[in-house]
């Protein structure tokens, strides 16, 4: 049942990007979806009733093939996720880089796994991987299919660890995604390790490995799942925020300046959305600042200073001394989004304390 649930949630976090992606063809909302397609599928899959009917309808082996492939697209979903948000230079030879290592090595595990024909007994996965997965070609192909799993988890557990941020939404989910990764290389290396012992004589067969391995699959794909959903559902969550914080500054400025208003492109995510109403906002107040007269060069003001002298002009339309077009510019370092929240920050607290004077 849970199984079948998480399936089922997987599913529908993934239509909800290829919504996004449709407008925006973005490479991180194409890894998402491919991440989240593979791992919907695969967790279908080891729901006995969908493993039989696929077992029934297309063969015996078939299950297995069709998880094969979706390990590897559930790595190279990963591998443009993670090469998008942590790299900024050579990013188009990055993402060939992990698709070739990917494709390369999923040629290779097939090329070994399927010259060799199926057990006559028509084992399940299970029962497969039990009694005949460390035979000869058997077990080459499955350890050359979890090689780029294995290194990819390793290299998405250390990027993430040293990329996590608990002040942003991204950052949360490097977090939450750290265990899983990790969860799932130990799960790649165990099957690679015992796979090779036992084919080479070192140790004998034991269930075990296998049913540490299928625990630790279910607890990555789990946890990966989670931090890109985190990722998703906090930046939509913290952009609203933000969005609360300048919407009425915002407001008060649009109402004198409706040419300002710039329409989002369709599609676009939260955090896109929130930063095209800031920039009307700083549009606004550049028009408004031209209407003033405000002198072009202001005095060298803190940008508290700075955000309480725009609150005091825009509700009284008195310029405060020392106030200057320059000083309404976001300063280096600083995005529009914080600025316009820092603007709309000060207005809300300048309104406020002018209707308690009121009172």
């Amino acid at each position: 049942m849970i199984t079948a649930l998480a399936a089922a949630v997987l599913a529908i976090a993934a239509a909800t990007r290829i919504q996004r992606w449709w407008f925006s063809r973005s490479w991180t909302l194409a890894g998402a979806i491919i991440v989240l397609l593979c791992m919907s599928i695969h967790m279908a899959l080891n729901v006995k009733t969908v493993e039989s009917a696929v077992r029934v309808t297309l063969g015996a082996g078939i299950p297995g093939t069709i998880k094969m492939l979706l390990v590897c697209g559930i790595c190279v979903g990963t591998a443009v996720v993670f090469t998008t948000v942590t790299s900024s230079h050579h990013l188009k030879k990055l993402l060939w880089l992990h698709i070739s290592l990917s494709v390369v090595t999923a040629a290779l595990s097939f090329y070994f796994f399927f010259k060799t024909p199926w057990p006559a007994s028509n084992p399940d996965n299970r029962t497969f991987d039990n009694q005949y997965a460390f035979l000869p070609n058997y077990a080459e192909g499955l350890m050359l299919g979890m090689a780029y799993p294995f290194l990819l988890c390793l290299m998405v557990t250390i990027v993430a660890i040293r990329q996590a941020d608990r002040r942003t939404a991204t950052g949360w989910g490097l977090i939450i995604v750290s265990p899983g990764a990790a969860a799932l290389s130990a799960y790649a290396a165990l099957r690679i390790g015992y796979l090779g012992s036992v084919r080479w004589g070192l140790i004998d067969p034991t269930p075990t490995p296998f049913a540490i391995s299928r625990f630790l699959a279910v607890v990555g794909v789990l946890f990966v799942a989670a931090g890109v959903l985190v990722t998703a559902i906090g930046t939509a969550l913290v952009s609203r925020a933000q969005l609360r914080a300048f919407d009425d500054l915002r407001s008060e400025l649009l109402a004198r300046w409706p040419g300002a208003l710039r329409p989002s492109e369709p599609g676009s995510g939260a955090a896109d959305r929130t930063a095209d109403r800031a920039a009307e906002l700083l549009d606004a107040l550049s028009l408004e600042a031209k209407r003033q007269a405000l002198p072009n060069q202001g005095a060298a003001l803190s940008r508290t200073e700075v955000a309480h002298a725009v609150a005091e002009w825009i509700i009284t339309d008195r310029i405060p001394e020392g106030l200057g077009s320059d000083n309404l510019r976001a300063r280096a370092a600083t995005s529009d989004v914080r600025w316009a929240r820092e603007l709309g920050d000060a207005y809300a607290r300048e309104i406020e304390r002018k209707l308690v004077l009121e009172q």
